[in-house]
């Protein structure tokens, strides 16, 4: 019985022991990266040309993936994503 009684309490301790505590700290999209708000961005339907154009090249092309395929352009400031040639999005970097 007592030894019994030693096992739970050591279980209880090493699990207990286990739990470690941290603090979440949740910022909503639209408050990330407050100071770059104000870039402007390529806009959904431009091509990939118009966005070479007046962008310049990207410092990295991810390659196309999936049925659309949906292609990368990696700038310092956001990432723009295609849909074949055409802009479907442009998502500013955190």
């Amino acid at each position: 019985m007592k030894k019994a009684c030693l096992t739970v309490i050591y279980a209880a301790f090493v699990f207990i022991s286990g739990i470690s505590i941290a603090e979440t700290i949740a910022i909503p999209a639209g408050q990330q990266a407050a100071d770059k708000q104000n870039i402007v961005k390529p806009v959904t339907g431009q091509t990939k040309t118009q966005v070479s154009k007046k962008f310049g090249e990207p410092t990295k092309k991810i390659s196309a993936v999936g049925n659309p395929p949906i292609s990368r352009w990696v700038y310092d400031d956001y990432t723009v994503y295609f849909d074949n040639d055409y802009v479907i999005h442009s998502a500013l970097h955190p």
